[in-house]
């Protein structure tokens, strides 16, 4: 009997505790104990702390940002000061050509065409004309009282001065072409077809050219430009003073074309093409970078005395 009631005890106790688990709420949790409170405090107070430190970082960053952008515009202007110093203009007039000739040279197996403006004002210069007409927005320059050659960029009012000795080198500065006295005369005429040729044999090879009609301006005009093609001295028959040379080939002794040019068009301008020299900045590589230092100390000085 002790034994059945020891059993009954047993039971009653499991079937307490049963439902006593079975009567707790699903979402009861355990209290959390003092240490992780503690914890749990001290990371609430970190996250709501002022962050003094990374606001110091901020604010630093901001002063070396702002001395950054001061020396960048600093050194911006000097630039600029030092650039404006090392150009001057091209010239105090302004200057118009009436009239321009396009002419296609070919040179060893390559033809490009040219642009060469005239007036009969300017028969002495200076010249300006496309050395390759797909490239203009860039002319060639050539100012034969100075003996300076430029590339000048007319839409941004800027150019830059070809050194005198690249400048020689390149034969662009005057070959030496000149136009035969009568009696000195060398050329042969040939009647072909109705077209008097002119024909020269030389050392360079044999030359032969055509002329146009009677016009002494463009004739003048074409022999300034031949002058300044990257060839050798050639002397023109004593006519091509008034008549101008339409076309030119130098051919070696193998007959085959050494340089050759034609030309394809020419005309009157209206309005005429206009270039007023003092608005043209030019840079030249000529100058001495000591000088231009010397002349920014001393306007700078001068900057000082005033204020």
């Amino acid at each position: 009997m002790k034994t059945y009631a020891t059993i009954g005890h047993v039971m009653i106790s499991m079937l307490v505790i049963s439902l006593v688990l079975w009567n707790c709420p699903a979402h009861a949790q355990v209290e959390p104990s003092v240490e992780q409170k503690t914890t749990e405090t001290n990371n609430d107070d970190s996250l709501t702390s002022p962050p003094l430190a990374f606001e110091k970082f901020l604010a630093d960053s901001a002063r070396m940002d702002s001395a950054r952008k001061v020396q960048v515009e600093r050194q911006v202007n000097l630039n600029k000061e030092i650039n404006a110093l090392s150009r001057s203009a091209l010239g105090e007039e302004i200057l118009e050509w009436h009239q321009c000739m396009d002419i296609e040279v070919s040179r060893a197996g390559r033809s490009i065409v040219q642009r060469f403006w005239f007036d009969d004002q300017l028969k002495e210069g200076p010249f300006i004309w496309f050395g390759d007409t797909t490239r203009n927005q860039e002319w060639l320059w050539f100012d034969a009282e100075q003996r300076r050659m430029a590339t000048l960029f007319l839409n941004a009012n800027q150019g830059n001065y070809v050194s005198k000795k690249l400048a020689e080198m390149s034969g662009m500065m005057g070959n030496g072409t000149t136009v035969a006295k009568k009696r000195a005369d060398q050329w042969k005429v040939e009647n072909t077809s109705g077209t008097l040729n002119y024909v020269l044999s030389s050392a360079q090879g044999t030359y032969r050219l055509t002329l146009g009609g009677k016009d002494s301006n463009q004739a003048s005009a074409m022999i300034n430009w031949l002058k300044l093609q990257p060839i050798e001295e050639l002397i023109l028959p004593a006519a091509a003073n008034k008549f101008p040379v339409e076309t030119l080939e130098l051919t070696d002794n193998e007959g085959r074309v050494v340089y050759a040019f034609t030309l394809k068009n020419k005309q009157a301008l209206e309005p005429a093409f206009r270039v007023d020299l003092s608005t043209l900045q030019i840079n030249d590589p000529e100058r001495d970078l000591n000088v231009i230092a010397r002349e920014w100390a001393e306007k700078k000085r001068q900057e000082q005395a005033r204020d």
